[in-house]
C-alpha cells in the first residue's frame, strides 16, 4: 500500500529531477525549423501586438515554477515583451483538462490569467476549473508542443524560447533568475 507524499517530498524530488535534466542556462541548440513549429503552434498571447521582443514559454498550467515565471515577467511586458504560451500537459491528471479550459475559452487569455491568478501552491494546482474533456484535436496540439519541448533538448516546464540580438534560437530551462529575465526581455 503506497502512502501519499507531503508538499516537501514532491518539491524535493522536482527539484532534484530539475538538477539533474536542465543545464544551467541553455538546453540543446535548437532548429530554425523548432522556431517555425512554435510559431504555428497553439499558444495564449500575452503582451503588446507590436512588441520589441518575443519569448515562447512552455507551460503546464500545474507548474508552479510556470507560475512564478508568469510572475517575474509582468514587468517586462509592460515594457514590450510579448510572452507566448505554450501548453503542454504532463504534470497532473488534470494538466491536459486545465489547457483545454483555457484554449477552449472565448478569450484565451482571461482563461490564461485566471489560471495563473488564482494558482493553488499548496496543491500544485493551476487556478482554473478544469475542462470536462480534451477534445481529439487538442490532445494531438498538446502531444506536438510536448514532442517539440523535448526536441529543444527541455525535459520540463517552463522552458523558455527566444531568438537573441545575433539572430540564434535560445532555449533556457526552468524558471530564469532576474539577471536571465532582464537579458531574455532584451534579446540577449
Amino acid at each position: 500500500m503506497s502512502t501519499p507524499m507531503d508538499r516537501r517530498t514532491i518539491l524535493r524530488l522536482y527539484l532534484l529531477a530539475f538538477a539533474l535534466f536542465a543545464s544551467p542556462l541553455e538546453a540543446a541548440a535548437p532548429a530554425e525549423n523548432d522556431l517555425a513549429a512554435l510559431e504555428k503552434a497553439a499558444v495564449v498571447v500575452e503582451g503588446p501586438a507590436k512588441p520589441t521582443q518575443t519569448v515562447y514559454v512552455f507551460f503546464d498550467p500545474n507548474c508552479w515554477y510556470c507560475n512564478l515565471t508568469w510572475k517575474a515577467l509582468q514587468p517586462y511586458e509592460r515594457q514590450g515583451l510579448q510572452v507566448r504560451w505554450v501548453p503542454v500537459a504532463y504534470q497532473k491528471e488534470t494538466s491536459a483538462t486545465r489547457v483545454a479550459a483555457i484554449l477552449g475559452a472565448r478569450d484565451r487569455l482571461a482563461a490564461f490569467h485566471e489560471n495563473e491568478r488564482h494558482y493553488r501552491e499548496a496543491s500544485y494546482d493551476g487556478g482554473i476549473r478544469p475542462a470536462r474533456v480534451v477534445m481529439p484535436e487538442l490532445a494531438a496540439a498538446l502531444d506536438a508542443n510536448l514532442k517539440l519541448m523535448q526536441r529543444l533538448g527541455a525535459p520540463g516546464t517552463p522552458a523558455l524560447v527566444w531568438r537573441d540580438g545575433r539572430g540564434s534560437v535560445r532555449v533556457k530551462v526552468g524558471r530564469p533568475s532576474t539577471a536571465e529575465l532582464k537579458a531574455i526581455a532584451r534579446g540577449e
